[in-house]
Parts: C-alpha cells; structure tokens; sequence
C-alpha cells in the first residue's frame, strides 16, 4: 500500500493506493500523524479511489482518524467509496459515523 498526503486549502486529502489491510493500517496511521504535525490540520479527506477492501483494522484505524479530527474539531469526510467498501461499513453499522461523498470537488465544496 502507498498513502499520499497532500493539503488543499486547510484540508488534508489521504489518497489510498491499495486496500486497508492489516499492518498495512498502521503505514496510514504513521502517515497521516506525521502529516498533522506537520501541516497542523484537522479536516480530512480519506480518498478510497485505489482502495477496495476494509479489514477490521483498517476500520479501526478510519474511526482512529474520525476520534483525533473530533478531538482537534476538525472532521473526516470519505470519498471515492466502491460497492465493496461501502458493504462493509454499511454491514458493521459504521457507515452513518462518517460523511460520504462522491468525488474530491463535492467533498472539498461541503468543507468550504
């Protein structure tokens, strides 16, 4: 998996490049961690474009994300979402913690 930190504005985009596994969680955590400290952001952006599958910690790591940006208040908004991926939030019941939105524009527009 390959995580790309980017900043739009004062929003931090997360762009996913394969799914959300395992230890692969803990490279989006450290990525995204460094990437606050450095650009003191709260608003994110988890971009699922190259992502189509969510295990149970990458779940874990998704709602890590959502409690520091609500901490800091900020928020954490998903965007890029496939069938598969949205399954799986809907099935474990995690879909109505986290805005869903199509693509980076409409997400980047609702921040605004």
């Amino acid at each position: 998996m390959s995580v790309v930190c980017q900043e739009y504005g004062k929003v931090g985009v997360v762009t996913l490049n394969g799914d959300l596994v395992g230890d692969e969680s803990a490279v989006v955590r450290q990525s995204v961690t460094d990437f606050m400290a450095r650009q003191q952001l709260f608003d994110f952006i988890l971009d699922f474009q190259g992502c189509g599958f969510v295990d149970s910690q990458g779940l874990e790591t998704m709602l890590w994300l959502k409690s520091k940006a609500d901490e800091l208040f900020g928020c954490v908004k998903l965007i890029n979402l496939d069938e598969n991926v949205l399954k799986i939030l809907e099935i474990t019941r995690l879909y109505p913690k986290f805005e869903c939105t199509q693509d980076l524009a409409s997400a980047l527009k609702m921040m605004g």
